[in-house]
């Protein structure tokens, strides 16, 4: 694959068998049915994400998206897998009770790692500070100063095994008043040199709150792939509209990186299936998107229409 592509939506072909993934000094996710054998042929890499959850709970788009939903299509799932964030999870609510009560349920479903958006910011470093210690997950950036009680709390990377191989998880933020920033796609490709080069990691995912396209010379995902070079895959957060699948763009070294969004209020959840071949050579790169609330019987392409009309936010590529 030696040229920029996108990854339809419904290309996935389901795998049948369960994997389990090892989640250092924490127990194994719940989505990861919580199992002890790993694919019969030790092969894949599973994820899941979503992004710019906003706090909710409960559905604010009918009867699709948020938490309560996505707990029941990862639940239906066969394969088990990581599951990641790429921020603004929390709402903008004031109730410190509301955030604790997001924050647990997303602990429930097993969530691993989620970068810091803006919504997590809105309070001040003090206020997100105090909100970690409830976090079963890790959060991940590397391109924010933060304050030293923050920066205590935050990581620059997490390395995550599943099955085999050694998956490593940044996280990057866009310009934010009163946060210290340093420039994102060179922080992120520092790290994920890290990552790959001296971690050895197998597998290099950057959770981007920068947005998939911006204007001018304002960093977005697009220009990150572009000009990455470890990355192997970049979900997608900070997005305020419907996308209908991954996109497959090339790095400096020619290279393939998989941009990956869902949707905002949890409408959209994306899953990425990694293949390897000959020890740990990528060889396949599947995603889907998957829509939480989905009604009985209906097919995926009849759920995103009715989405794309009702939300009229849909970017075509």
């Amino acid at each position: 694959m030696n040229k920029e592509r996108r990854l339809f939506i419904n290309q996935l072909s389901i795998v049948s068998a369960l994997a389990a993934f090892n989640r250092p000094a924490a127990t194994l996710a719940s989505v990861s049915k919580k199992i002890n054998s790993w694919h019969s042929s030790g092969s894949q890499v599973t994820i899941y994400h979503t992004c710019d959850l906003h706090g909710n709970l409960m559905p604010v788009n009918g009867n699709i998206g948020a938490l309560n939903n996505i707990q029941t299509v990862l639940s239906k799932q066969e394969t088990g897998g990581l599951l990641l964030d790429s921020g603004d999870f929390l709402s903008n609510s004031k109730d410190v009770q509301v955030q604790i009560r997001v924050i647990n349920a997303m602990n429930k479903l097993g969530y691993h790692a989620a970068t810091i958006g803006n919504d997590e910011l809105l309070m001040g470093q003090d206020h997100l500070a105090s909100l970690v210690p409830f976090m079963n997950f890790s959060l991940v950036n590397c391109n924010y100063r933060l304050d030293s009680n923050l920066s205590n709390f935050v990581k620059p990377y997490i390395i995550v095994n599943s099955g085999k191989f050694k998956v490593g998880i940044t996280g990057i933020g866009h310009k934010l008043n009163g946060v210290a920033y340093n420039d994102a796609i060179e922080s992120a490709n520092a790290t994920a040199s890290i990552l790959k080069e001296k971690e050895n990691c197998d597998l290099v995912i950057c959770l981007s709150h920068l947005g998939y396209k911006q204007p001018g010379d304002q960093p977005d995902d697009q220009k990150l792939a572009r000009r990455s070079e470890h990355i192997d895959m970049i979900i997608s957060g900070h997005n305020r509209f419907l996308l209908s699948g991954s996109i497959i763009k090339q790095n400096k070294l020619k290279h393939e990186v998989l941009i990956s969004p869902a949707a905002y209020n949890g409408l959209m959840i994306g899953k990425t299936i990694f293949s390897f071949e000959k020890g740990k050579q990528k060889s396949d790169i599947k995603s889907k998107n998957l829509i939480p609330g989905q009604a009985d019987g209906q097919t995926f392409m009849q759920s995103y229409t009715g989405l794309v009309a009702k939300e009229k936010q849909l970017i075509a590529i």
